[in-house]
C-alpha cells in the first residue's frame, strides 16, 4: 500500500516539479531557456516517474515525453545554437533502455516507435535551420545507443536464464542416472542372491529340508530388504518433489484383499462366474502381504 501511494504520488508531483524546475528558480538575469542547469533540473524531476516506469512503462514514457516537449516549448522562439532544451530527452532514452531490457518485444517496439516519433518531430520543429541535422543526428544516436544497451542487457539475462535452466536439467538427468544405477545395482544383487538361494533350496529340499528352509529364509530376507530399500528411495524422491512445491503425482492405491469383491464383480461381468468365500477372522495384513495375496487371487482368476 505504501509503495503504491509513493508510486502514484510521485507521478502526481512530476508536473509540479517539472514546472518549478523551469519557472520557479530564482534568477538575477533574464530567463535563459538554453541554460544546461534547467535541462538537468528537468531530468531530475523525471526521476519521480521511476515507480510508474517499473509498473506501467507505456504510461511513464508518454508522461516523460510530454515533459520534455513542454521544456522545449518553454524555451520559446528558436535562437542561437544552444541545444540545452533537448537534453531532458536523455532521461527518456534511459527509460527506454529499461523498457527494452525488462519488457516483451511488443512493448519494447511500441516504446521505441513512440520515442522515435516524438523526439524526431520535436527536434525538427524546434531546432534552428542550421542545427536540424546535428540535433537530429544526436537524438537518433542517443536513442539507438540506449536501445542497443537495453537489448544487450535483455539478451544477457535471457542467456543466463537459459544456462540456469540447462544446468538444472543436466542436474536432474544426472540424478536420474545415479538413481537408475543404484536401483540396478541393488535389484541385480538381490535377484542374484534370490536365484542362488532358490536354486540351492530346489536341490536339497528332498534330502536336506532344514537347509532348504534356511535358503528360503535368506531369499525372504533379501527380498524384504530390497523392498524396504525401494520404498525408502521412492519415498525420499516423492518427498523431495513435494518440498520443491511440485504437485503430488496421482498414485493409484495398491490393491489388497479388500478389493477381491470388486475383482470378482469385474470378472463375472466379463462372463466368468466368481464366488468369494471368507474363512477365519479377517484382520489387517502388512501392505506387501496384502498386495501379494491379491495378486495371487488375480492370477488364479
Amino acid at each position: 500500500m505504501r509503495r503504491t501511494i509513493a508510486v502514484w504520488g510521485g507521478a502526481a508531483l512530476f508536473p509540479l516539479a517539472l514546472a518549478w524546475s523551469q519557472l520557479g528558480t530564482p534568477r538575477t538575469g533574464p530567463f535563459d531557456p538554453y541554460n544546461p542547469v534547467l535541462a538537468v533540473a528537468a531530468m531530475l524531476s523525471m526521476s519521480l516517474l521511476i515507480g510508474v516506469l517499473r509498473r506501467v512503462p507505456l504510461l511513464a514514457l508518454p508522461m516523460m515525453l510530454l515533459g520534455c516537449v513542454a521544456v522545449v516549448v518553454l524555451a520559446g522562439p528558436r535562437h542561437g545554437t544552444g541545444r540545452a532544451p533537448f537534453l531532458p530527452f536523455l532521461a527518456v532514452d534511459l527509460a527506454l533502455a529499461f523498457v527494452v531490457a525488462t519488457r516483451t518485444t511488443r512493448v519494447s517496439t511500441v516504446a521505441v516507435l513512440l520515442c522515435l516519433v516524438v523526439q524526431s518531430g520535436t527536434v525538427v520543429v524546434f531546432s534552428d535551420g542550421t542545427d536540424v541535422g546535428v540535433n537530429a543526428e544526436m537524438a537518433l544516436l542517443a536513442l539507438a545507443t540506449t536501445y542497443m544497451v537495453g537489448r544487450l542487457i535483455r539478451e544477457r539475462r535471457e542467456h543466463g536464464e537459459a544456462l540456469r535452466t540447462r544446468a538444472v536439467a543436466d542436474a536432474v538427468t544426472a540424478e536420474r542416472l545415479r538413481i537408475a544405477r543404484e536401483l540396478h545395482d541393488m535389484v541385480a544383487h538381490t535377484i542374484g542372491i534370490v536365484a542362488l538361494q532358490a536354486g540351492a533350496a530346489k536341490r536339497v529340499i528332498d534330502t536336506q529340508p532344514a537347509r532348504a528352509r534356511e535358503a528360503l529364509g535368506e531369499v525372504e530376507t533379501a527380498s524384504r530388504e530390497t523392498l524396504s530399500g525401494l520404498r525408502r528411495m521412492l519415498g525420499a524422491l516423492r518427498q523431495a518433489e513435494l518440498e520443491k512445491g511440485a504437485e503430488p503425482a496421482p498414485l493409484d492405491e495398491m490393491p489388497g484383499l479388500a478389493d477381491v469383491e470388486r475383482l470378482a464383480e469385474a470378472t463375472t461381468a466379463a462372463g466368468v462366474r466368481v464366488d468369494v468365500h471368507h474363512r477365519g477372522e479377517r484382520r489387517p495384513l502388512p501392505p506387501e502381504v496384502d498386495l501379494s495375496a491379491y495378486r495371487i487371487i488375480q492370477e488364479a482368476v
